[in-house]
């Protein structure tokens, strides 16, 4: 990396150097993955060798898979056929991941797909076990079933780690070089947080009039939403809107299933049965699930027309549109939080009007190494956190959502922490009354946050397993309560999988548990979480801002931290975690009696 360039406002260099280095990091890592061989990525539960056995109703493609060898349920995987010409015997299967896919001659893979696990077809046959798969692209799934299943032939697959995201981070550099004297990438870094006072809006009553309203006069509003405020109901009354005006829109989001998510939105129906709303990259689920989203043949804007993409497919195009002089009448931004300043930027560019709708006090990108991101500017957190940034530098344009349907009132007095206390309740939360746990204790009566600390001491000499414990409690959760569901987090992969692989022993509800990083966790709404929290490093990472806002606040009727008493004596966490730990209801005596 260069050294430190020093200056008030970005040099564009900062921004080249800083895709580059990410570019560079991603390809580091794809290669340790890729240059290993595929028989030992098997052995060592990396890479999963089956066979696509059918489809369901529902739309999800079934895998075939030995029961000795089944990939992690709820996780994202690189789908990829194997081609004609590879062994028979696993054991031949000495070539690497990298040859597999770049192969020609011989021809040991072809298409590929990416997708994600989402659960398990109910046998009585022990040596196989079924996995549902959804995203799988509905396209290819056409040709799946005339060449092969509609044959009563079933093609080998690999399920293999998912390719990192080198297209978009490219596509990023050559804009930031391309425009080197974009406005948006020449913010003023030196604004800060406390010159950014957005106005308080009441999302109770239907308030896509006001953001209209606002967009009439604006080329661009920035909407904050908190957690549960219905950013993607307010997102679909906008579109509706517009497309009745005969306007093109495109809603571009970071994920899939965000996408989903606003074209299953109310405001959206009447588009759909005109058959104005296509989507990029359109998966069998999705169409089963809306059956009336179309599959998209180009970006090119058409007046009363929806595009709904993803960060990565509108990143494609976006040069033979800026080319072609094509820009929609609306394009909206949706999970912005998680929207590089060059992201902003860029998408900027494609429309006339431009609504952005996010929470920088969530998630942010996914950056490689960012602890030492700094190296190549002192400010480069800016170029990172670019709805954040993007907002601090738009004085009048800024707004918040304030009534949270998900949050009950107890939960929602601590998450309004780091939202200046403006957020309100609106949820239809009653009481755990009826919760069905030998863990019940351990939950607040009112939905709040309740939290369990370890005491050092029996930290330091017991070989308790939190891990155990944690998917224990997940379990009877959901094992003994028909409808709910459970998130169980922590900051940290290696926590997490040996929460998975106890989970696994003591369950098989997977459908209704989700069992991951607080990283991949963004925009999910459950009932119940349990976050683990074992502070590694001196609890400075546990007790990020955003990574702790987004982990406390996806559940609806109670959510438990355990962690140990040392989070007492942290010096690095902020006033808003101080003082949301200050508040929440102490579990501590209850969790040893029933755990410890």
């Amino acid at each position: 990396m260069k050294m430190k360039i020093n200056q008030n406002n970005f040099p564009n260099d900062a921004h080249q150097e800083f895709y580059r280095w990410q570019i560079e990091l991603q390809e580091e890592e794809w290669k340790r993955y890729a240059n290993s061989r595929m028989k030992i990525l098997m052995e060592e539960g990396k890479l999963f060798l089956g066979r696509i056995w059918g489809t369901t109703a529902e739309g999800n493609v079934v895998l075939r898979y030995k029961s000795d060898s089944v990939p992690r349920i709820k996780q994202e995987y690189e789908l990829c056929f194997v081609g004609p010409d590879a062994p028979n015997s696993l054991s031949d299967w000495g070539f690497t991941y990298s040859t597999f896919r770049s192969s020609e001659k011989p021809r040991l893979s072809s298409i590929n797909t990416a997708v994600k696990t989402v659960g398990f077809l109910k046998s009585d046959d022990e040596k196989w076990t079924y996995v549902l798969v959804s995203n799988f692209d509905l396209a290819l799934l056409s040709d799946v079933k005339e060449k092969y299943l509609n044959q009563k032939v079933h093609p080998r697959i690999v399920l293999a780690a998912p390719d990192p995201p080198l297209d978009y981070l490219n596509n990023l550099l050559t804009f930031v070089t391309n425009f080197p004297g974009n406005e948006t990438l020449n913010v003023n870094i030196r604004k800060g947080e406390k010159t950014w006072k957005p106005v308080n809006l009441d999302n109770s009553k239907d308030i896509s009039s006001d953001i209209i309203d606002l967009l009439d006069s604006n080329d661009q509003v920035i909407i904050q939403g908190p957690p549960g405020t219905g950013k993607s109901y307010l997102a679909a009354q906008v579109c509706d809107h517009y497309l009745n005006n005969k306007n093109s829109v495109c809603l571009t989001a970071l994920t899939n299933n965000a996408l989903k998510e606003i074209a299953q939105q109310p405001g959206l129906q009447m588009a759909l049965e005109k058959g104005v709303v296509y989507k990029t990259n359109l998966s069998s689920d999705e169409k089963r699930k809306v059956p009336a989203l179309k599959s998209i043949a180009s970006i090119t804007p058409i007046q009363g027309e929806l595009l709904l993409s993803t960060y990565y497919q509108l990143s494609k195009k976006i040069f033979e549109l800026i080319q072609e002089g094509k820009r929609y009448d609306l394009l909206i931004i949706e999970e912005a939080s998680q929207a590089f300043l060059a992201t902003i930027a860029m998408f900027k560019e494609l429309a006339i009007k431009v609504l952005i709708i996010g929470d920088h006090k969530q998630l942010p990108p996914m950056v490689l190494k960012r602890e030492i991101a700094n190296e190549i500017h002192e400010s480069v957190d800016k170029i990172i956190d670019g709805l954040k940034t993007f907002a601090f530098n738009q004085d009048g344009l800024s707004y918040r959502l304030t009534k949270s349907r998900r949050l009950s009132k107890s939960s929602v007095k601590l998450t309004g922490i780091y939202y200046d206390n403006s957020l309100e309740s609106i949820s239809d939360f009653q009481d755990n009354k009826n919760l069905n746990t030998i863990y019940n204790a351990l939950f607040t009566n009112e939905g709040g946050v309740s939290i369990a600390k370890i005491p050092i001491a029996i930290k330091i000499r017991s070989q308790i397993d939190i891990n155990l414990i944690v998917a224990k409690i997940g379990a009877d959760l959901v094992n003994l309560n028909k409808n709910i569901e459970v998130a169980l987090l922590t900051p940290y992969v290696d926590y997490e999988k040996s929460i998975y692989y106890h989970f696994s022993k003591l369950s098989n509800k997977f459908k209704r548990t989700t069992i991951s990083t607080i990283h991949r966790v963004q925009g999910i709404t459950v009932d119940y979480t349990i976050l683990y929290l074992p502070l590694k490093n001196a609890g400075g990472f546990d007790l990020n801002d955003n990574l702790f806002n987004v982990a406390t606040s996806r559940a609806k009727k109670g959510t438990l931290i355990i962690t140990s008493e040392e989070i007492d004596f942290i010096s690095s966490k902020s006033v808003e975690t101080s003082l949301f730990l200050d508040k929440v209801e102490n579990k501590t005596e209850e969790f040893k009696k029933l755990c410890l």
